[in-house]
C-alpha cells in the first residue's frame, strides 16, 4: 500500500469557527466550517463524508475543489500556499448510525422522544463539520449551534455556553484540542450540578426518564476523580467545567470528549438505594476512566492512532489508582 498522507501535512489549522444548525424534524445538518490556518502547499485536503459541499472560499474568494469520496476529503487548489482561512458550506444527513451527529431514542411516560449526540472518534468528526481530522492536528475551536428548539430543552457542549441571539447558542473558545473529542448535546436534559475544591463546575445529565437520585452517585464520583487527579498529576484540570451525560443509544460504552463525556446510560445513572456494589463499582470504574483521559489523551494525545494505547492502557490503570483512593474499602 501506498504511504498515507496525514493531511496535517498539506495544512496546518489553527483555529475553527463553527457553525451547524440541526434540523431534527428533516433529519438534517447545514452548516459552515471555518478554518484558519497554514497550507504547506497549494494543493490542501480536509475531510469530509457523507456531505454535500456547497462552496469553499479562500480568504473570502471561491476557489476550485473537488469531493474524494475514496479518502473522505475535499481537495482545494489554493491561489497560493501560506496563511489561510478556508470557508466550506456544507449539508449533510443526521444518520442512525451512532457516529457523528445522532439521534437518540427514548420514552417517557409512554411519549417518544430523542436527544441529540454526537461520537467522533475515530473518524466521525467529518461528518459534523469539514476539518483536519486527525488526532495531531489540535486546534481551538468556537463552536455555534442552532436547531429546532422546544421549550425547556438543554444544550451542552465542551465549553460554557457564552450568549444566545437569534436561536443560535454560541459556545466559550476551546483550548488546543483534537476534532475527535468535540461533542454537544441537546434535549430535554435533567442535571445535577456541583463544584470541586478548585473550582471546577462537575454536572451530570441525563433524560428525564430517570428519577433524580439516579444523577447523585455519579456527580458524587466524578466530583472526587477530578480532585483526586488534580492531586495526583499535579495539573490543574484545564477546562471550567466537566459534564458527564447519559444517553439513550451508545455505540462504546463511554467517551473521553474533553468536558462533555458521554456514556451509555447503565454506567452512569443508578437508583443508590437498589443497585448492586459490583455495579456501583463498575460505574466508579467507567466514570474514573474516562476523567483519567481528561489529562492523558485530552490535553496530551497520541500524534496517531496507532499509539492509541498510551491513552487507554493509562486510563485502564487509572481508573483502579483512582477508585481505590477514593473508596479503599472496596479493595
Amino acid at each position: 500500500m501506498p504511504a498515507l498522507t496525514h493531511f496535517y501535512e498539506l495544512f496546518q489549522p489553527e483555529h475553527y469557527d463553527l457553525y451547524i444548525d440541526v434540523n431534527r424534524a428533516a433529519k438534517q445538518i447545514t452548516g459552515q466550517s471555518v478554518i484558519t490556518g497554514t497550507a504547506a502547499q497549494q494543493s490542501v485536503a480536509i475531510h469530509e463524508k457523507g456531505m454535500t459541499i456547497t462552496a469553499v472560499k479562500s480568504n473570502g474568494d471561491n476557489v476550485p475543489f473537488t469531493i474524494d469520496e475514496a479518502a473522505e476529503a475535499i481537495r482545494i487548489e489554493l491561489p497560493a500556499a501560506g496563511a489561510t482561512t478556508l470557508t466550506v458550506d456544507y449539508s449533510a444527513p443526521l444518520t442512525d448510525t451512532m457516529m457523528g451527529i445522532y439521534p437518540s431514542y427514548y420514552e417517557v411516560d409512554g411519549v417518544k422522544k430523542q436527544i441529540i449526540g454526537t461520537q467522533f472518534e475515530t473518524t466521525a468528526a467529518r461528518q459534523a463539520f469539514p476539518c483536519v481530522d486527525e488526532p495531531e492536528a489540535k486546534a481551538t475551536f468556537n463552536l455555534a449551534v442552532k436547531f429546532d428548539e422546544q421549550p425547556g430543552e438543554t444544550i451542552i457542549s465542551n465549553m460554557p455556553e457564552t450568549h444566545e441571539d437569534n436561536g443560535v447558542h454560541y459556545f466559550d473558545t476551546t483550548k488546543r484540542m483534537s476534532t475527535y473529542l468535540i461533542a454537544f448535546a441537546f434535549g430535554e436534559l435533567q442535571s445535577k450540578l456541583t463544584h470541586t475544591k478548585s473550582g471546577v463546575e462537575i454536572g451530570v445529565f441525563a433524560t428525564k426518564a430517570h428519577a433524580a437520585n439516579e444523577l447523585d452517585f455519579a456527580l458524587d464520583i466524578a466530583k472526587r476523580s477530578i480532585e483526586f487527579y488534580e492531586d495526583f498529576y499535579q495539573t490543574p484540570y484545564p477546562l471550567p467545567h466537566s459534564y458527564q451525560l447519559a444517553l439513550p443509544d451508545f455505540s462504546a460504552g463511554a467517551m473521553e470528549n474533553w468536558g462533555l463525556v458521554t456514556y451509555r446510560e447503565a454506567y452512569l445513572v443508578l437508583d443508590p438505594d437498589n443497585t448492586a456494589l459490583k455495579m456501583k463499582q463498575l460505574v466508579a470504574t467507567v466514570i474514573a476512566h474516562e476523567l483519567a483521559h481528561q489529562w492523558f489523551g485530552d490535553l496530551v494525545t497520541m500524534k496517531w492512532w496507532d499509539d492509541l494505547w498510551l491513552n487507554e492502557s493509562f486510563a485502564n490503570m487509572m481508573e483502579y489508582v483512582a477508585v481505590d483512593a477514593l473508596e479503599p474499602d472496596w479493595h
